[in-house]
């Protein structure tokens, strides 16, 4: 019957070691028992103790069930190796002899070493006889192997505890709710920033264990390579090496072990044969290998049969084999702080062994050159302050991670999971908020594929962490056979003194950030590039990596983006940069507090960093973004400043002559899909509407706007104040857009993903939040060439055109004309009498390239292919007819994104087609004929004019104020890629 330890309480002694060697408890295993039983008067969570590697944490697993007076003892080991060591030491209570701790009379306790899984309640019940069953957890975590009861045990101690997955932990802790719970490891936090559950009660310093004695010096012996970069060489000086040293250490009569430390499976299965090659008998020992062959491993290596191990991680820490005291490191570890772990663990003192030697090439050993394996370093006090920095760092993240509480989780598969467990990039997307952001609205899916598996939210509401799973089959499946899981983390910050919120993601996409936003917050807005520029304020020293430059003609043929790479790329800015281009992004460096950061940020309000950061610091990090874009730090200037910046849309401009398309939308023209009130509807690309009407509310921050085909007409409206940015102002009508194939999504949602261009009579231009001031440059006078004039004379030169449909309406308009042309007819028949004309194209609609697109051919081959966009005259004669000038000067903007052959005969062949209500068409020539002609031209034989046609203007009373934006609209067109542009007036 159990119940060993609860007899025989009092036979234990807490004798303090004192002279002799190994005789009696350690100072620091004598606290550590001390401070869980002091722990345990006062606290039910579990108590974690941090003992240095090889310390001696059997003795305290061994001492601890007669100090609690247990009825059953758990031991959980990591690994198979350490439960068939622990199991025996326990069986003879080995150690607590050895030290004089217990009689060599005393009976042994009953032990179980638990392998394989109990099937069924019985099965475990077969266990109530023992007094200790040492386990490891894919034996006995209640999740895999059920069934036992909550009282079996009463004092359950984790052995290496970090290495215990996090599922583990809170598995046992959840069935086993009344037991003692014991964690022991020599580092109470994980790599992986989990925290071991519990309370730190106890850590005793490596310095301490050293001036005890329990621990001896490692000899550092370079193996000396002559090529850095030959691996195969480098491996073979490494073992000759550590061959050499395991030889000698044996002649001085040590009987010592060599543990060779690979980087994979397949690297320790290839140093296999360097070894036997070399006269030393090894074996490689992986996960992969059964356990009866690792038995019969670790059974020649006591007996001697075999000299050495080769291995990646296993027959490490917590492993206790003192004659293993030759290490041979093939492969570094990651960081500095296993690194001195690992050399820690051959400094264990054992009088029969000697000391411990490491074999390592200076350029193999990762962070340690400088710091382990100078002459004299002191590794103990290494180990304590690496150590030290680890627990602070981790506490101060425990203390961050505090703050969230678990708001739900949709599957117990996430319960374990904690936010420790998360790492994110430095990259945000930010947002202002018009009223605080609800993160509980954060529903059961994120986007549309993403479904939410566990969020956390901080109690104030102002930090919320989603943990999100897309089970979706992969793009290359022709079916739902196969599925794809991945998780993703997001993290929402919002700061209420600034309305700005914040969100990181490890999926970085637009529709997500935006969907996100929109589901916690009604009204948001991104920043302007002017904001988030501000990242690097209060830096100095800067210096930029990757500058962006954005042509500012929209839908230019030229340059529309340039980037700039190098050490120090803002150096390749010159003056001519700041006429054509404006700031698009930055990525560099600069210095704060003499520490160096990296920092980035873009015209599309996102900020980013080159770092992974656990979520404590990516919160850190965020609050020094937030203090610095609401601040008023200064910039340090750069050469980079040269080049003018968009600044933040603060009013909308009093008038707004032309809107396009974002290059997005003209790149991808995707479909759209219109449906009236009675369900009826038709699909059209994006391009074949147009924005037209513009009605500027600078007081109310609105811009309404109208989409228009033929003879429907959507209402919109832009806004810089609350609510949504883009909506639409018909709730009878529904228009979406096809973002993917077969996925659409209203028109608004994708206007604020890819806002238009808007063009003001001031020539400034916004693009969602970014306004781009107006060139300082102002033009008095038309230059030569500016502006050409023809006889309009029989022109109706009011009205730009009249259908010729057949309506009544049309034939009241053509009989009001009285025998007068309209200007599209009175341009038509001159374009027709051009020498050379080869082609001429009526386009006139919403969504056209131009009114007429004329093609020329000269004499000596020049083709030169001109759009000409016509308005009607209004208003009184040249100065009063500044609004023509506008609308036409819009039409001159717009149009250079047809300055591309590819792109023009494209957009013909589409407008020909039948499915259009007015088709467009040819009056002179044909699309193939025209075709051919452009592609047997030369490119340099080739060039494009864009034509501004107002006849209700007059060159010679053309006032400062019409010449400063027809030059405005000619200077456009020909950056974006047009040989010349003019425009056709009257005298």
């Amino acid at each position: 019957m159990a119940g060993f330890f609860a007899e025989y309480r009092n036979e234990l002694s807490l004798v303090q070691q004192d002279t002799e060697p190994n005789r009696g408890f350690r100072l620091g295993q004598l606290g550590a028992l001390h401070a869980v039983l002091a722990h345990a008067t006062v606290h039910d969570e579990p108590a974690i103790v941090c003992l240095p590697t090889g310390y001696g944490k059997t003795s305290l697993m061994m001492a601890l069930p007669f100090l609690t007076a247990a009825q059953r003892v758990l031991i959980v080991e990591p690994s198979d190796a350490l439960r068939r060591q622990v199991a025996s030491h326990l069986q003879e209570l080995s150690t607590l002899r050895r030290i004089g701790a217990v009689s060599a009379d005393l009976p042994n306790p009953v032990v179980e070493r638990l392998e394989g899984r109990p099937t069924d309640a019985a099965a475990w019940e077969r266990l109530v006889e023992k007094d200790v069953v040492v386990t490891t957890p894919g034996s006995a975590s209640p999740v895999l192997a059920p069934g036992a009861q909550e009282d079996l045990f009463d004092l359950i101690v984790f052995d290496e505890a970090h290495h215990a997955p996090a599922d583990t932990w809170a598995a046992f802790l959840a069935h086993y709710k009344n037991a003692r719970f014991v964690f022991l490891t020599a580092t109470p936090f994980r790599r992986d920033g989990r925290v071991i559950p519990g309370k730190l009660v106890y850590r005793y310093p490596v310095t301490r264990a050293v001036e005890e004695g329990a621990f001896r010096p490692v000899a550092f012996r370079a193996a000396p390579v002559h090529d850095p970069l030959n691996d195969a060489e480098i491996d073979r000086s490494i073992a000759e090496t550590a061959v050499a040293q395991l030889q000698a250490d044996i002649q001085h009569g040590m009987d010592h072990r060599l543990f060779v430390r690979a980087s994979s499976i397949k690297a320790a299965r290839e140093l296999v044969p360097l070894y036997r090659e070399l006269g030393v008998a090894v074996e490689a020992i992986d996960s992969k290998v059964g356990k009866r062959r690792q038995d019969e491993c670790e059974r020649k290596l006591v007996s001697g049969e075999l000299q050495g191990i080769v291995c990646v991680d296993m027959f490490g820490e917590g492993y206790d084999f003192p004659k293993l005291k030759v290490a041979a490191l093939h492969a570094p570890h990651r960081s500095l702080v296993p690194t001195i772990q690992f050399i820690g663990r051959f400094a264990r003192s054992d009088e029969t062994t000697g000391d411990a030697t490491l074999i390592a090439p200076l350029s193999r050993i990762a962070d340690a050159p400088n710091a382990l394996l100078k002459e004299g370093v002191d590794l103990a006090l290494m180990i304590d302050r690496a150590a030290q920095a680890e627990l602070e760092g981790n506490v101060e993240e425990q203390a961050v991670i505090e703050r969230f509480s678990v708001r739900k989780v949709a599957e117990s598969d996430y319960d374990a999971v904690s936010p420790l467990a998360l790492q994110l990039y430095a990259h945000v997307r930010i947002f202002r908020c018009f009223e605080a952001p609800d993160f509980t609205k954060i529903g059961d899916t994120v986007g549309k594929a993403l479904r939410a598996v566990k969020q956390w939210l901080t109690e104030d509401g102002t930090v919320s962490l989603v943990l999100t799973v897309d089970e979706s089959p992969p793009n290359w499946a022709t079916s739902d056979v196969l599925m794809n899981v991945r998780h993703d983390a997001f993290l929402l910050m919002y700061f209420p003194e600034g309305g700005l919120c914040y969100v990181g993601a490890t999926r970085r996409t637009e529709k997500i950030y935006q969907s996100l936003i929109d589901e916690v917050c009604e009204g948001s807005r991104p920043l302007s590039y002017e904001e988030t520029s501000r990242a690097r304020a209060g830096l100095e020293e800067v210096r930029f990596f990757n500058v962006g430059l954005k042509n500012t003609t929209f839908n230019s043929q030229g340059e529309t983006y340039r980037t700039l790479t190098g050490p120090a790329a803002e150096r390749a800015v010159t003056a001519g940069d700041s006429r054509a281009y404006a700031q698009g992004h930055f990525f560099g460096s600069g210095t704060i507090d003499n520490e160096k950061e990296t920092i980035g940020a873009s015209s599309s309000s996102r900020i980013w960093s080159n770092q992974n950061l656990s979520v404590a610091r990516f919160m850190d990090w965020v609050t020094v973004l937030n203090r610095r874009i609401v601040g008023d730090a200064p910039f340090s200037q750069t050469q980079l400043d040269m080049v003018r910046a968009a600044t933040q849309l603060r009013e909308i401009p009093a008038v707004v002559i032309a809107g396009s398309w974002s290059k997005t939308g003209f790149k991808t023209n995707p479909r759209i899909r219109y449906i009236k009130a009675d369900g009826e509807g038709f699909y059209k690309r994006l391009t074949d509407w147009e924005l037209s009407e513009f009605v500027s509310m600078p007081v109310s921050g609105c811009l309404d706007f109208k989409v228009i085909h033929d003879q429907e007409v959507i209402p919109m409206r832009f806004s810089i104040r609350n609510g949504a940015m883009v909506s639409l102002l018909d709730d009878t009508i529904t228009v979406l857009v096809e973002s993917a194939i077969d996925d659409w999504m209203p028109l608004t949602e994708w206007l604020r993903e890819h806002p238009p261009v808007f063009y003001s009579a001031d020539k400034s231009s916004f693009e969602g939040m970014n306004l781009m001031a107006a060139p300082q440059v102002q033009a008095a006078t038309l230059a030569a060439g500016d502006a050409y004039c023809i006889d309009w004379a029989g022109c109706a030169i009011r009205i730009e055109f009249v259908s010729n449909d057949g309506t009544e309406e049309s034939e009241q308009k053509r009989a009001a004309l009285a025998g007068q042309t309209t200007v599209q007819e009175h341009l038509e028949q001159h374009l027709c009498e051009v020498d050379g004309l080869v082609a001429l194209f009526y386009d006139h609609r919403s969504g056209e390239a131009a009114d007429y697109i004329a093609v020329t051919v000269a004499p000596d081959g020049e083709v030169d292919i001109a759009l000409y966009h016509c308005k009607g005259a209004g208003g009184a004669p040249s100065g009063g007819r500044v609004g023509d000038v506008y609308e036409v000067a819009g039409q001159l903007v717009k149009s250079v994104y047809y300055c591309e052959i590819v792109t023009l005969l494209a957009h013909m062949e589409d407008r020909m087609h039948s499915r259009h209500r007015y088709p467009s068409s040819f009056i002179v020539g044909d699309l193939d004929s025209l075709r051919q002609l452009l592609q047997d031209t030369v490119a340099t034989k080739r060039g494009f004019t864009v034509v501004g046609v107002q006849p209700g203007i007059s060159r010679n009373a053309v006032d400062e104020h019409l010449a400063d934006l027809m030059v405005f609209g000619i200077e456009y067109a020909k950056r974006g890629g047009a040989a010349r542009a003019y425009w056709l007036v009257s005298e």
